[in-house]
């Protein structure tokens, strides 16, 4: 079928551009909810360092190095309580005869664990060390594999500060994990 001389000369390729309109408005939209919620994300992050991995050095012997004292401070979390220990001692909870069998730090009567208590010895001990030891910002927690998360993150904040007559004071800012029990 023939079409008339008139309609193949009205018909022309015309470019149809495509409509960005709606997918910019999407844009502007969108670019602000990912970046207010890139924020909530960073404030639901617990700071914690992780022990640094053991393993062979290339065979470069290193300088001895001087022999200097370290705290090194540590929290133990067991089903009986908080155990404190340093390099130096460990430090004495209940003592059953001659024999010291009892956490540093022992469950309430109501089964929970004692941060409050926790807070209050290691800022004694902090106190203590502030001048003597190089390491009075670090503290290692250790913990049973039975302990529960909530019951990890809760010692973590309560050896990182503690609230007296309403004033904040920083205990140990660096808190690292230990893979096992001492």
């Amino acid at each position: 079928m023939a079409y008339r001389p008139s309609f193949r000369r009205s018909v022309k390729d015309e470019e149809v551009e495509p409509n960005l309109t709606p997918i910019m408005n999407l844009m502007v939209v969108l670019i602000p909810l990912l970046l207010s919620s890139a924020q909530f994300i960073k404030i639901g992050v617990i700071d914690l360092n992780l022990p640094p991995a053991v393993g062979a050095k290339g065979g470069v012997a290193d300088a001895p190095k001087e022999a200097e004292t370290k705290l090194d401070l540590a929290v133990t979390i067991t089903d009986q309580g908080f155990f404190i220990s340093s390099s130096f001692a460990v430090l004495q909870g209940e003592k059953q005869g001659d024999e010291n069998t009892g956490p540093s730090i022992p469950k309430k009567e109501d089964g929970e664990y004692d941060y409050d208590e926790l807070s209050r010895q290691l800022l004694e001990l902090k106190r203590k060390a502030i001048n003597r030891f190089p390491d009075t910002e670090k503290i290692v927690i250790q913990a049973e594999p039975e302990i529960q998360y909530q019951i990890l993150v809760g010692t973590m904040d309560a050896a990182r500060n503690i609230s007296v007559d309403d004033k904040m004071f920083t205990l140990f800012p660096d808190v690292s994990l230990s893979a096992g029990i001492i």
